[in-house]
């Protein structure tokens, strides 16, 4: 099935086949229009459409989507256009835009895409947090972190995780995501002020993956301190090109990103579907 697709999705599906995060009976192919799904790490269920290209038909494209869906027996599933500012998926977008409509889907959230490039400032570390791995601490303290981090959050998929399936599930898939990604053992940590978690940073090999603070420690600016450690943390590791993302109703988190030296570089248009 990876043979229908052209390169480079060919090849960027057989490297996730070979990392467990696709497979080719997630893989549908209606004339020109091409669909993957994708998984953020092995065993798990899909959770986007990674690899889909809509032809020139919507109503081909829709009726892909929909094949899909039923085949695999989803019952959530995110898709992401990205544009440059300024652009939107209705007019930019339009046959993929409606394609999605027609197979169930809603717009939901438009996020920011931000970027902090070698050769820029780096942001001062105040000194104030000391730092843990999260692969040197218990499980159960990690996800307690992770569970007490959701706690009102401004993330539009925490939110909807938590009223659909509980901070403990969220917690969970959170946890076993960030454990499986690329970056090296120390790089995602836990910040603590005395013995007490401030909250936590996780960088990936070339992204701010998650960064978050607990609700007893909002508002006294931890989260740059965070933002600080892991974006030195690439950029020490010779990362050119650090990418994030969040919500741009999360104006907090997207003002740190800012004063920490990142710049706007998209829009994300996050679309949903649900059984």
């Amino acid at each position: 099935m990876f043979n229908d697709f052209p390169e480079p999705a060919r090849s960027q599906l057989v490297s996730a086949f070979e990392e467990g995060r696709t497979r080719p009976e997630w893989c549908f192919v209606d004339g020109r229009a091409r669909l993957a799904f994708w998984a953020p790490f092995p065993d798990a269920e899909p959770v986007i459409t990674w690899q889909f290209e809509p032809g020139p038909d919507p109503e081909v494209a829709s009726r892909l989507l929909r094949r899909g869906l039923a085949t695999l027996k989803l019952t959530k599933i995110i898709h992401d256009i990205a544009l440059p500012p300024g652009l939107t998926p209705v007019v930019d977008r339009a046959v993929e835009h409606e394609a999605l409509l027609g197979a169930g889907f809603a717009l939901e959230v438009e996020r920011l895409m931000l970027e902090w490039r070698a050769g820029s400032d780096l942001p001062e570390e105040p000194g104030r947090l000391r730092y843990r791995p999260a692969r040197d601490l218990g499980e159960a303290e990690v996800l307690d972190v992770l569970i007490r981090i959701s706690e009102g959050s401004l993330d539009h998929d925490t939110q909807v995780e938590l009223a659909t399936s509980g901070a403990e599930h969220e917690a969970r898939w959170m946890y076993d995501d960030l454990m499986s990604r690329k970056a090296k053992p120390g790089w995602f940590v836990i910040g603590y002020a005395g013995d007490s978690p401030v909250g936590l940073v996780a960088p990936d090999d070339h992204s701010i993956a998650y960064i978050g603070v607990v609700p007893e420690h909002r508002g006294h600016g931890y989260v740059d301190d965070l933002l600080a450690h892991g974006t030195r943390t690439l950029a020490e590791a010779g990362v050119e090109r650090v990418v994030a993302a969040t919500d741009v109703a999360n104006t907090p988190t997207a003002a740190a990103f800012l004063r920490a030296g990142y710049a706007e570089v998209g829009r994300l248009h996050r679309y949903y579907w649900r059984a």
